[in-house]
């Protein structure tokens, strides 16, 4: 109507197939006698600027959610020791086979799990100093696994790790690095229904400089509309009582915070693949 169209945010797709974020400025240039009027336009790509947006946005949100976490954690965290310390008392003194030792057993074990919320809240907001030391991220994973191996096999879930062996050291925080491998297997076995697999690559993508570790599940998959809120703490897919929605978005800043990033791709019974890019450059202590 106007002739004119400036600065039109949309969404275009590439020759590779990937969505691209632009903005879209377009005029009418009349024709000149037979000549038929054209459109002029100009695409400029602000895929970029999108994504850093939108880190920044969900790092102003886990901040802010952390400061409301870590002083509500404290306020339960209290008065539920008190119940569980009395509850315990009172199991003391009560016979196995009484209806109110089975009461009790049963508070008890609610106000635990109260608490394990709560611990996990509280994980959540305290911001601990991270120790970063000379690492070898394949050491991790192998740490990880030799841990979680057991109880994978045992819920009938194949393992396999096609790690590269010539990855350089890095400067990183091994306990923290290691807590995100953790939280993503776990969830990728509770994707997983029955018999399943979970395939683990370590590479190192020398263009960027960065190690770049893919976690991969033939599990039931996320949904897209779940896709961007996955990261956001207390989302979860997971049914009540089997998770708080705290783990990805722990592990996400804890990639963010070296320099990193993780990213996710979906389809629904098809499985899921988490991946984790952590960059070499530049990777070194304070102060060296």
């Amino acid at each position: 109507e106007k002739g004119i169209i400036r600065d039109h945010e949309t969404a275009v797709i590439s020759k590779d197939g990937s969505t691209k974020t632009v903005l879209f400025s377009c005029t009418i240039q009349p024709g000149q006698e037979d000549d038929p009027e054209t459109l002029q336009g100009v695409i400029k790509d602000i895929t970029h600027r999108k994504e850093i947006e939108k880190h920044m946005l969900r790092a102003d949100k886990l901040a802010s959610l952390g400061k409301l976490s870590a002083g509500l954690a404290h306020e339960i965290n209290n008065p539920l020791g008190m119940i569980l310390g009395y509850t315990q008392l009172l199991l003391r003194y009560e016979k196995p086979e009484t209806q109110r030792y089975s009461d009790l057993k049963i508070i008890e074990k609610h106000v635990r799990n109260c608490k394990a919320i709560v611990e996990d809240l509280l994980n959540f907001a305290r911001s601990t100093e991270t120790k970063k030391i000379e690492s070898n991220i394949n050491e991790l994973l192998r740490d990880v696994l030799k841990v979680m191996e057991h109880q994978f096999e045992m819920n009938g879930i194949e393992i396999i790790a096609d790690l590269n062996d010539e990855l350089p050291n890095m400067i990183i925080d091994p306990e923290k690095i290691k807590q995100v491998f953790m939280n993503i297997l776990m969830n990728a076995k509770d994707a997983i229904q029955g018999r399943g697999k979970i395939t683990i690559k370590s590479d190192l993508n020398s263009r960027d400089n960065t190690v770049v570790i893919t976690f991969s599940d033939t599990g039931c998959g996320i949904r897209s509309e779940d896709l961007p809120h996955i990261f956001d703490p207390f989302f979860t897919t997971k049914p009540t009582g089997k998770g708080t929605g705290l783990g990805l978005s722990v592990s996400y800043g804890i990639i963010q915070d070296h320099g990193g990033n993780i990213e996710v791709e979906s389809k629904v019974d098809e499985g899921t693949t988490f991946i984790v890019t952590l960059p070499v450059k530049d990777n070194r202590l304070k102060g060296e």
